[in-house]
């Protein structure tokens, strides 16, 4: 398998994007030249004139000049300010390429480390392009993750907010979808059977024309695309790892007016229009081994060397590989491919109002959306060998006009509802209503074409049966169509109220309550109509005594149930949702002395599912401390400390021919098993985690220094469901030192040096691939500003 790396080529984009960025990096130059061309061409001198006699000279009002800006520079009618930070990364690992490129993903080169333009006009009259105008940006020449910013104002006439965003993610963890085969070996997987190495770029702007007239225009674009290689896996022809290439991409429209009725009310209208385009295509990955007269198959990733093939008593059984070279009988792939281009719109109406008296305020807003998508040209092509079912050929391709596959359409009507009103001086009351029924129609049709052989076959010679080796052309091959059609229907609607009230007790306190109703109904093709209903109850409180002390707290309860056990036999739509929820969270926040700040915060989780095939639990409790001292202007302290413990346990059962030691055999009925040598579990899951994060800076009018740490340990397990199972990340440890130094070594000239070292390590077993790496990040850079 070819893995892709992270370098300076990789991260560079197309050359459409390329130029993107540049254009974007320059644009505040190239609009500051052209603000500043209008400015000296209004500043031409007229033709001359007679000279007024002294007295009038003297009775004349003297202009006022704008004042020079105590920083910045004015050129051009603007108050400017600029600032570019160029330099340098190095980068120097050991350990895991594929843990580091997972969890850090930076490399050594050249780095455009931060970029900033503001300019503000000293005369709107003056600047006929724009008053105001920033942009910034950070990253390029081979970060991860780098982003333009730019925004742009011109009084009463339009304001204007732009962006581009990168970013890309690299994934390669050996321990996500590892086979953990058995019962004697297990097959070493040293990368991630699904590894990925995508990239995002999104760009968005949004136009408002005439901002404070009563009438208002908004319109804006986005485009937003994922894309890049990646592996995936398919249970065919002997479970066989995947190539593939995606790209999914959206634009987005917008339109919108907004009208001011009044002072405090606004209307406002909202049009989006939304295209998707998914294309994604697959391709068995490389083909390993080969066939005893020298054809290339691929055995898949679950095949171990001991395994055996063909038919017991027979001349066609052995080992699966000996040397390289494949038993025809075994399961395998030659060819293994799917192309399934989608396309979706969906066009969005959305009206909104806003409404605010002396003592009573209102919003309300109302979203109609009817989506509708296509699959073109579906075809999925396999030709091999599959010991378990015989076949040789396997072609599904849609069967509507065109070779279209699927048709489907989405129909979303949302609204939602509040009020809030002040009836006493000391008593509030609010309420909020919220709608939601989405629907979903679609239909399908494919062909679905077979060419399946025979097993072994007696005679008075053994002549063996299908294997690898038989070709597509072998008459002993029964071909076979079978059209198929299905058409499906979901439903989902949901309908809630929320009722709070508050009460000022006393200046220093405020207690509030309330009561949240839920009904939810799903409904799926002819299946009876499902329907819960969820109830919540909701207390809070405030307490802020002095100054130095303030406390919040808040309590929620939910507890869920069918509305009739006969047709909706569950309290929740889905087995591992709580039917009962339980929330108490706080947060205080003290101040002793001015130059002393403490916070404290609190929460604890439960919930629970008490349906007796599930009998699921789980928790998430955490509690966190932040101190920041600030003795003096020039340096400050901070420390944090958070811990945070998730925990779970689900009724389950497993069918494993390699138990874990302990494991309890299940004689009962287990869903979605088959076969024997099944096991009762509790999904027992426990990831206690403690985090902590210390700095300490210090400035003067020379220099600023930073040196500080991040240290993340995770200390958790999880029920053993193979023998083969380690740890990985849920015991890990992941440490950041790091340490920051400005100096200013000459007037709006500075220096800047930082250094951090990721060290990240798993307890336990390491299997087939250490996960364990280091490595020492150092940039360095010189800034100008003015």
């Amino acid at each position: 398998m070819t893995r892709q790396t992270n370098s300076f080529q990789s991260l560079g984009g197309s050359q459409a994007g390329a130029i993107f960025r540049l254009r974007t990096l320059t644009l505040g130059t190239v609009l500051g030249s052209i603000a500043v061309a209008g400015y000296a061409q209004e500043q031409q001198p007229a033709a001359k004139t007679a000279e007024p006699p002294p007295a009038a000279k003297a009775a004349q009002p003297t202009e006022k000049k704008p004042a020079k800006p105590a920083d910045g520079k004015v050129i051009g009618g603007y108050q400017v300010h600029s600032m570019i930070d160029l330099g340098g990364q190095f980068v120097e690992k050991s350990g895991s390429d594929a843990m580091w490129a997972t969890m850090v993903n930076q490399t050594t080169g050249a780095r455009v480390l931060g970029q900033e333009l503001r300019m503000h006009t000293l005369d709107p009259h003056k600047t006929p392009f724009y008053d105001t105008l920033n942009t910034s940006s950070y990253g390029y020449g081979g970060d991860p993750y780098d982003a333009t910013y730019l925004t742009m104002t011109k009084g009463k006439w339009y304001d204007f907010v732009g962006n581009f965003r990168r970013d890309r993610q690299y994934f390669d963890y050996n321990l996500m979808v590892n086979s953990l085969l058995g019962p004697n070996q297990l097959v070493p997987q040293p990368s991630s059977l699904h590894l990925f190495n995508t990239v995002r770029y999104n760009t968005d702007t949004l136009l408002t024309l005439m901002p404070v007239s009563v009438v208002s225009f908004r319109a804006g674009y986005n485009h937003n695309t994922h894309e890049g290689p990646a592996y995936s896996t398919i249970h065919q022809g002997g479970d066989v790892q995947e190539y593939l290439w995606f790209r999914n991409g959206q634009d987005t429209y917008v339109g919108g007016v907004d009208v001011k009725l009044t002072q405090r009310s606004t209307l406002s209208y909202d049009q989006f229009l939304v295209y998707y385009r998914g294309d994604t295509s697959y391709v068995v990955t490389a083909q390993p081994f080969r066939l005893p007269e020298g054809t290339p198959v691929n055995v898949g990733v679950n095949l171990l060397t001991t395994s055996t093939c063909g038919t017991s008593g027979t001349s066609n059984f052995s080992n699966a590989v000996v040397n390289g070279i494949v038993n025809p009988f075994c399961s395998g792939t030659f060819t293994q491919n799917e192309s399934a281009p989608t396309r979706t719109s969906f066009p969005t109406e959305q009206l909104r109002f806003a409404s605010h008296a002396d003592k009573v305020s209102m919003n309300g807003r109302y979203l109609y959306s009817g989506g509708t998508g296509n699959v073109k040209s579906f075809n999925e092509t396999f030709i091999g060998f599959s010991s378990r079912s015989f076949e040789k050929e396997q072609i599904d391709t849609g069967a509507y006009p065109d070779g279209k596959f699927a048709s489907n359409k989405r129909i979303n009507v949302n609204a939602d509802y509040s009020v809030r009103a002040e009836l006493t001086r000391n008593f509030e009351l609010s309420d909020t209503f919220n709608y939601w029924d989405i629907r979903v129609p679609g239909n399908t049709a494919f062909n679905h074409f077979t060419l399946t052989g025979v097993g072994t076959q007696t005679k008075p010679t053994v002549k063996f049966g299908t294997s690898l080796l038989t070709p597509l052309t072998d008459p002993s091959l029964t071909p076979a169509t079978a059209p198929g059609a299905e058409s499906y229907y979901l439903g989902h609607k949901n309908v809630g109220n929320t009722i709070l009230g508050a009460v000022t007790v006393t200046p220093a306190a405020k207690l509030s309550a309330g009561w949240r109703f839920n009904d939810r109904q799903i409904k799926f093709n002819d299946d009876d109509t499902l329907t819960w209903h969820q109830n919540w109850m909701l207390l809070g409180g405030v307490v802020q005594p002095s100054r130095v002390f303030r406390l919040n707290v808040n309590y929620d309860m939910m507890w869920s149930q069918s509305s009739n056990s006969t047709t909706t036999p569950s309290d929740t739509y889905t087995r591992e949702l709580p039917n009962k929820i339980e929330h108490l969270w706080g947060r205080a926040l003290v101040k002793p002395a001015k130059w002393i700040n403490f916070a404290v915060a609190g929460g604890d989780y439960s919930a629970e599912n008490n349906d007796p095939q599930v009998n699921h639990k789980e928790h998430n409790q955490d509690i966190s401390f932040a101190v920041q001292l600030i003795p003096a202007e020039s340096m400050s302290l901070d420390f944090n400390y958070a811990h945070d413990d998730v925990f779970s346990v689900t009724d389950l059962c497993y069918a494993t021919t390699a138990p874990p030691p302990g494991a309890i055999a299940y004689a009962g009925t287990c869903a979605n098993t088959t076969g024997s040598n099944k096991y009762l579990g509790n999904g027992y899951y426990d990831a206690p985690v403690n985090f902590f994060t210390g700095a300490f800076n210090y400035s003067s009018k020379y220099f600023r220094f930073d040196v500080g740490g991040r240290y993340n340990n995770v200390d958790g397990s999880a029920e053993m469901l193979s023998p083969y199972m380690v740890p990985g990340a849920l015991q890990s440890k992941y440490v950041t030192p790091y340490a920051d130094l400005v100096i200013n070594i000459a007037p709006q000239w500075s220096w800047h040096g930082n250094w951090n070292r990721p060290d990240y390590n798993e307890s336990g077993p390491a299997g087939p691939a250490p996960r364990d790496f280091n490595g020492n990040i150092l940039i360095l850079g010189v800034k100008y500003a003015f």
